[in-house]
C-alpha cells in the first residue's frame, strides 16, 4: 500500500553560541582603545630607546673606534640576553621546533643570520651619529627602513602573506628618500653630509630585512621571541668579534680612551628596543608597533638633539623632514589584511523528514 506522506516539519534550534558585542558598541570600542593604549606607548618608549642608542653608540666610537664600539654595544646585549635565559621558561619546545624547521628545510640558515644586519646598523651608529647629529642619523635610518620595507613586505620574505607594492606604498617609500634628502641638502657640507647619511640608510634597508628573518625564526620557534633575539645578538657579536681580531692583526684597532659610563650602555638600550618591538607587535600587530617606533625615533631625535649639544644646523628642514617621514611611514605601511569572510552560522533550522520517510527504502 502506498506510503503517505506528511509535511516535513521546520524545529528551530537554540543558538549555543553567544553573540558578540557589535563592533560599533562604544563599550567594546572603549576597551580595545584602552588594550591599545600601553603597547602602542611602549613602541614609541622603543622608538626614542633606538634614537638614544644611536647617540651613546655615537659618542663611544668617537673614543673607542667604531669597531670596538660596535663589539661592545652587541657583546653586552647578547649577555644580558643569555643571563635572561635563567627566567624564562618553555625554551627547550622553542628550539626544538626551531631545529626541526631546519631539517625539515622550511627555515633556510640564512634566516639565522638576521644579526649580521644588527650588527651593521650598531657599526654605522658608532661611525656617523656623532658626525650627522641625532636627527639626521635617524631620518636616514627610517628613510631606508621604510623604503626596503614595501620590498620585503613584496617579496614575502616575512613570516604571513605578501603584501604587493602598490602606488600608494611606492609613494611612500620614494617620499621617505625625500624626507631625509631635505634635512641632508640643507646640511652646510651638503656632499660629505650625503655620503655619511648614505650609511645609515643602507643599514635601515638592511634592518628591514633582519626583522623579516627574525619573524621567521619566531614563527619557527612556537612564537617565542627567544631563539631570534639570541641568535640576532649572537651572529651579530661574531662579526664585530671577527672584525675587531683582523684589525687587532694589521695594528689598527684603536685603544679605547676613557669615557662617561653611560657611553658604555648601547647595548642595553639595544636590548630595550628588541623587547619593546616584540611585545608591542604581539598586542597590537606590525603595522601599529612599526609606526609608533617611527614616531618615537623622530621625535626622540629632535629632541635628544639640543639636549645632547648637537641642534640640527636647520631645524625648519628636520622638522620638515620629520613630518614628511610620518607621512611617508603611513602610506608606505601595507593596508590592514582583509577580514576574513564570517564562516557559516550554526542552522537556526532544520529539516526533519517524517518518520514512515525513513522507512521507506526498507519496505
Amino acid at each position: 500500500m502506498p506510503l503517505s506522506r506528511t509535511p516535513r516539519r521546520w524545529i528551530p534550534e537554540t543558538d549555543p553560541a553567544p553573540r558578540t558585542r557589535p563592533r560599533g558598541d562604544p563599550e567594546h570600542a572603549s576597551r580595545a582603545t584602552r588594550s591599545a593604549a600601553l603597547p602602542l606607548a611602549g613602541a614609541v618608549a622603543g622608538g626614542v630607546a633606538l634614537a638614544l642608542e644611536s647617540v651613546v653608540n655615537g659618542r663611544l666610537g668617537e673614543h673607542a673606534g667604531s669597531v670596538a664600539a660596535a663589539t661592545w654595544s652587541n657583546m653586552l646585549s647578547l649577555s644580558v640576553v643569555v643571563g635572561a635565559a635563567v627566567f624564562l621558561t618553555a625554551l627547550r619546545p622553542a628550539f626544538a621546533g626551531l631545529r626541526t624547521a631546519l631539517q625539515s628545510g622550511a627555515l633556510r640558515p640564512r634566516h639565522c643570520l638576521g644579526g649580521v644586519a644588527g650588527g651593521s646598523m650598531i657599526l654605522t651608529q658608532a661611525l656617523t651619529a656623532a658626525t650627522l647629529g641625532p636627527a639626521s642619523y635617524t631620518l636616514a635610518l627610517v628613510s631606508g627602513q621604510t623604503l626596503c620595507g614595501v620590498l620585503v613586505d613584496h617579496l614575502g620574505l616575512g613570516p604571513g602573506a605578501p603584501h604587493p607594492a602598490t602606488r600608494r606604498r611606492l609613494a611612500g617609500g620614494l617620499l621617505s628618500v625625500c624626507a631625509v634628502a631635505l634635512p641632508v641638502l640643507a646640511a652646510p657640507d651638503a656632499g660629505r653630509t650625503l655620503a655619511l647619511a648614505a650609511l645609515p640608510f643602507l643599514a635601515g634597508a638592511a634592518l628591514s630585512w633582519q626583522m623579516a628573518v627574525n619573524g621567521r625564526v619566531d614563527e619557527a620557534a612556537g612564537r617565542h621571541p627567544y631563539p631570534a633575539v639570541l641568535l640576532s645578538f649572537a651572529t651579530g657579536s661574531a662579526l664585530m668579534l671577527a672584525a675587531a681580531a683582523a684589525l687587532a692583526v694589521l695594528g689598527r684597532l684603536s685603544a679605547p680612551r676613557s669615557g662617561p659610563p653611560w657611553h658604555y650602555t648601547g647595548g642595553l638600550l639595544g636590548c630595550v628596543v628588541v623587547l619593546s618591538a616584540v611585545l608591542a607587535v604581539r598586542r597590537i600587530g606590525v603595522l601599529a608597533a612599526g609606526l609608533g617606533m617611527v614616531g618615537g625615533q623622530v621625535l626622540g631625535s629632535l629632541v635628544l638633539g639640543p639636549l645632547t649639544g648637537q641642534p640640527p644646523p636647520h631645524l625648519w628642514a628636520v622638522v620638515i623632514g620629520a613630518v614628511l617621514l610620518i607621512v611617508a611611514a603611513v602610506m608606505a605601511a601595507p593596508s590592514a589584511p582583509a577580514r576574513s569572510a564570517p564562516g557559516p552560522l550554526p542552522p537556526l533550522l532544520t529539516v526533519h523528514p517524517p518518520a514512515d520517510a525513513l522507512d521507506e527504502g526498507g519496505k
